[in-house]
């Protein structure tokens, strides 16, 4: 109990955290929009000075082309300027001489002589005009320096318009929208707050319960269940863990399941064993007739070498050690070999051979070594059930991205209730017929061979007349 309480502490500290680092962004979001609106706002006001700058020099270019009446409307509007941006303006011709100034009769204050004989020069030689803008700071003060060029009729700078702000401040058109932002801020504060309040009581509760849960399933106790109640995240949080719980409990079945067909398929041929070499060690089977037995004890211990081998292929293949190394191939030429590597057993027994190749070549792209073992598999199943003196046919096809291959004989076939675990592992259909003949593993590998390069397997069979293992491999 201390440690669900633990628990629910560290995820009340756990959504304190994530309402401290919600609150941090918001405090983010908002500074990083009152620098927007400073920064565009001194964009603004710069913009503006720059056009009362551009006014002034059209009236200095045209004071002497009407009268002396457009004289004193050039000084009027200096005058004007100067008092409503709180900025000092002066109009010099290119030899430095004042035409008209505002704010002071001399120079402009924060410019010295020489940097006003610079930019002149500078604005001569080019033409351009020149905006500067102090860097804005912190309470939205901002210096500006605006130099035009007026020009005659003819094109010619003759002079140039100077307008130079000193710390202007222009930080009052947005500190209504300032203060209803920081409004806003705790008031998102204060209902993200309670909102965290809400959910950390609503989340601890199911949270206690799926650790309680959680310990029972450690235990072994798989049948433990969450009340899976409304539709928010830890309904389905609680659905989530119940499918786990589930199939945790299924996984164990097939544990249990598992270790008893293992322990089933090694008990027999020990056991075998056993009784064959006591019997010769006790006398019971007397010398010259132990050659049969020794060859009973030969075959259980090469079975149970198969049986061994083909769970650790197994094993590697369900655990994903197994790594696909895809190559093109003709699937053809590869049953071709299979089939003389098996030539042996198959006249042995007398089976005829077809194959049924509608394409030849018939490229695939897959990994020929785990294809063969699926293409062994298949055939031994087929040579090992099929009566002797039975047929056997291979068949290929290929069809847009993928080529079936089957594998059919006319043995004694699978019935319909046995075919949905024919490729369970350990599965047999007639295990006192079949006994001995297999480690009941081989459709078991195959499919999970296929399953590697996406595809799949399925089996065809009537009783009676023989059964088709049909798979798909990709073309491409």
């Amino acid at each position: 109990m201390r440690s669900r309480l633990r628990g629910a502490s560290l995820f009340a500290r756990l959504m304190a955290l994530v309402t401290l680092v919600l609150m941090l962004a918001l405090g983010l979001l908002a500074v990083t929009m009152y620098i927007s609106i400073r920064d565009d706002k001194a964009d603004a006001r710069l913009n503006e000075i720059t056009i009362q700058a551009q006014e002034i020099a059209y009236l200095a270019s045209q004071r002497r082309l009407i009268d002396r009446t457009m004289e004193e409307y050039l000084y009027q509007k200096v005058q004007d300027v100067s008092a409503e941006f709180n900025a000092g303006v002066l109009v010099l011709d290119v030899l430095g001489a004042r035409y008209a100034a505002g704010l002071t009769d001399g120079l402009i204050p924060g410019m010295t002589l020489e940097e006003i004989n610079q930019r002149l020069s500078s604005l001569v030689q080019t033409g351009e005009p020149i905006r500067a803008r102090e860097p804005v700071g912190l309470l939205g003060t901002a210096a500006f320096t605006v130099v035009t060029p007026w020009k005659a009729s003819d094109g010619r700078v003759m002079g140039a318009v100077f307008i130079h702000t000193s710390a202007q401040v222009i930080q009052a058109s947005y500190r209504d929208v300032l203060a209803r932002m920081a409004l806003a801020l705790a008031l998102t504060a204060a209902l993200a707050g309670g909102l965290m309040l809400l959910v950390t009581r609503g989340i601890t509760l199911p949270v206690r319960r799926m650790a309680s849960a959680a310990e029972r399933i450690a235990r072994g106790e798989f049948d433990a269940d969450i009340p899976e109640q409304g539709g928010d995240e830890i309904s389905r949080l609680a659905r989530s863990f119940n499918a786990m719980a589930r199939d945790l409990k299924n996984l164990e079945e097939m544990r249990r399941a598992f270790v008893s067909d293992v322990s089933h398929e090694l008990r027999s041929p020990l056991t075998s064993m056993q009784g064959f070499l006591q019997g010769m060690l006790d006398g019971t089977i007397p010398e010259e007739e132990r050659s049969p037995y020794l060859g009973r004890v030969l075959d259980e211990t090469r079975r149970l070498s198969r049986l061994v081998s083909s769970l650790l292929e197994l094993s590697r293949i369900e655990s994903g050690k197994v790594p696909l190394e895809p190559t093109r191939f003709d699937i053809n030429e590869l049953i071709g070999k299979v089939l003389a590597r098996m030539a042996p057993r198959i006249e042995a027994r007398g089976l005829d051979v077809d194959a049924l190749f509608r394409q030849d070549p018939c490229y695939v792209r897959a990994d020929v070594d785990r294809v063969d073992q699926a293409l062994t598999n298949l055939i031994d199943n087929a040579v090992k059930y099929v009566q002797e003196g039975g047929s056997l046919t291979i068949s290929t096809d290929a069809s847009g991205p993928v080529a079936e291959v089957s594998v059919s004989d006319n043995g004694p076939g699978i019935p319909e209730s046995e075919q949905p675990y024919i490729f369970d592992r350990f599965h047999t259909v007639d295990k006192a017929r079949t006994s001995g003949r297999g480690t009941g593993l081989g459709l078991a590998i195959t499919r999970r061979v296929l399953r590697l390069h996406g595809q799949d397997i399925r089996v065809e069979s009537t009783p009676g007349k023989g059964s088709a293992f049909i798979f798909t491999l990709p073309t491409d």
